[in-house]
């Protein structure tokens, strides 16, 4: 099947935006080339979104927008619903993935967490269910967005904040085990402090399975025992998880945050050979505060941070629901997501799509910049690498918005998905 997508403006690879009229041409589902032109009289331009009759665009039908990005990628969500507690939110992977082309994400890892399980298990019940839901999920053709793996938020974190209590202390054997059980893993958070404990063992499991190691969950993790996790990798960079929450700054005593500010390292004998991490960011303006948001933004390339929706919940005020016996709360401005009777955070309700447009409108980011922070960066880090931009050869994963950046349509592996009214 050959269709085709024409913008005025279309952010390429590296965050590059092309202003003019670019056609990108596609067959069963990938781009097969990106054509720029001068030309606009064969084609009638839409407010975003719209299709032009079949025979008018360059002789067949094409849709047109004003703008044209690459569809978003969210490296760590928990669900949006589908089931009665959070936890298992990813037992029904079609609840959420049908939902998400609508708020702009075209793949996403889905994030899984750990309860401690029974006596002899690697894994509660719970956790083994949903992983067994989201294996047969990935082994199906996608009907909304595309599920492309699992990021293991533990359970090897030293700090759990609002996850579940895990089994930080788990022995090599069963990590080993853990591993190979989970399908399609692409990433994990892992508490470098842990693991400075056993020689971090368990981290190099992950290297040598080709997964992300992320960094996180960790308050007390000193320079030493992130420098060594670092050098476990040399020609890849680690990852930090949700970079500020449930991890500390000092200035005499850095940590994970102090790591995730440093674009280049000091010319010092003890950061040779050492890359510095990649960072992810909940950019709902609630786990971080927007100064401290716009300092990271400043501090760190753009290809080196991906934003995330760290989603537990749709955005519907005052919902509550359950989260392995303890209840959470949706914050009545749609903000955040809270245990009931703290302060603690237990996610976002926040979409990519609303965090793209912080990124231009509260913190003036370059369009290119800002949406390569939401698909071409994320899909570089987590080993995506069939998408993540608009290229010869990618999956045809694009969003399509008017010239104010509503979302006009959705296209996956070149197939609407999702279309506004």
């Amino acid at each position: 099947m050959h269709t085709a997508v024409v913008g005025r403006r279309v952010v390429l690879e590296g965050g590059e935006v092309r202003s003019g009229t670019t056609r990108i041409n596609i067959r069963n589902g990938i781009i097969q080339s990106v054509e720029e032109s001068n030309d606009e009289t064969s084609w009638t331009c839409t407010s975003g979104g719209g299709e032009v009759d079949e025979g008018r665009a360059y002789g067949h039908r094409d849709r047109v927008a004003d703008v044209v990005l690459p569809g978003f990628i969210d490296i760590h969500t928990h669900g949006l619903g589908g089931a009665t507690d959070a936890v298992s939110f990813w037992s029904n992977p079609d609840y959420t993935l049908s939902r998400l082309p609508r708020l702009g994400t075209t793949a996403c890892l889905a994030t899984v967490v750990f309860p401690e399980g029974e006596t002899g298990s690697v894994m509660s019940h719970q956790t083994r269910d949903v992983l067994q839901s989201l294996s047969a999920a990935m082994e199906q053709p996608a009907v909304g967005t595309v599920l492309e793996g699992i990021h293991a938020e533990g359970p090897v974190v030293n700090d759990c904040g609002a996850l579940p209590s895990a089994r930080p202390d788990m022995n090599l054997t069963d990590f080993k085990q853990l591993v190979n059980a989970i399908p399609k893993l692409k990433m994990m958070t892992i508490s470098p402090h842990l693991e400075a404990q056993c020689d971090y063992t368990r981290l190099k499991v992950l290297l040598q399975n080709n997964v992300v190691p992320s960094l996180g969950h960790d308050k007390v993790a000193t320079e030493a025992e992130i420098l060594s996790a670092l050098r476990l990798s040399p020609s890849r960079p680690l990852h930090i998880t949700h970079c500020f929450n449930v991890s500390t700054f000092h200035h005499r005593s850095p940590s994970l945050v102090n790591f995730g500010l440093v674009d280049r390292f000091p010319n010092l004998p003890q950061y040779q050979g050492v890359l510095p991490p990649t960072v992810e960011v909940i950019a709902d303006l609630a786990h971080v505060h927007p100064l401290t948001l716009q300092t990271m933004l400043r501090a760190r390339h753009y290809t080196d941070i991906a934003i995330v929706s760290d989603a537990i919940h749709e955005p519907i005020a005052g919902k509550r629901l359950k989260y392995m016996g303890r209840e959470l709360e949706v914050s009545h401005d749609c903000s955040r997501v809270s245990l009931v009777g703290s302060s603690i955070l237990a996610g976002s309700c926040c979409s990519l799509l609303q965090s793209f447009r912080s990124l231009i409108d509260v913190f003036s980011l370059p369009l290119g910049h800002a949406a390569a922070m939401l698909s071409e960066t994320p899909a570089r880090i987590a080993g995506l690498d069939h998408i993540g931009s608009i290229a010869v050869g990618k999956r045809a994963d694009l969003l399509l918005l008017d010239s104010h950046f509503n979302l006009q349509a959705t296209l996956v592996n070149g197939q609407l998905v999702y279309e506004s009214n």
